[in-house]
């Protein structure tokens, strides 16, 4: 399970793909199948592309859905991958603040609606986890797969 950190400072990631993707859950496909090819040039392996590309969907599905509640127009979702590492990080611009802790929580009441399961998800499949939040700006999570999982 990943280490999770939960920052209020940034975090400077450079990443090698910056995509301005609209903020819709249609733009889902087209954002995964770039990742995909990315990581198929590169020879992860089907489990690690896998795990990659659902913890990205996760993130984007939680930053449209929830994070730009006041109808931002666009998430941003940056790519680094390379022989060792794929970096990923979805930025909405809602900046609101949460808890990832309560709603992996909320995951497990059989009962209970959707909610929470994406962030456990991301926990148990990535390698580490950073929240950012900068509240009424932006929030991001960065989410870290070697490719070679330890």
């Amino acid at each position: 399970m990943a280490n999770v950190t939960y920052c209020n400072a940034t975090r400077r990631y450079t990443f090698d793909h910056v995509l301005k993707v609209v903020s819709s859950v249609s733009e889902i496909p087209r954002v995964r199948g770039f990742l995909s090819d990315q990581l198929d040039k590169l020879g992860y392996s089907s489990k690690v592309k896998m795990n990659v590309c659902l913890c990205l969907e996760e993130a984007m599905t939680n930053a449209i859905e929830h994070g730009n509640l006041h109808g931002q127009p666009a998430i941003e979702v940056g790519v680094t991958a390379n022989n060792k590492v794929c970096i990923l990080q979805v930025v909405d611009f809602g900046g609101f603040t949460f808890n990832p802790e309560y709603f992996e929580m909320l995951s497990e009441v059989r009962n209970w609606g959707h909610g929470g399961r994406g962030i456990f998800l991301i926990k148990c499949l990535m390698d580490e986890v950073y929240y950012f939040f900068h509240p009424g700006e932006r929030t991001a999570v960065v989410m870290i797969k070697n490719k070679v999982s330890k």
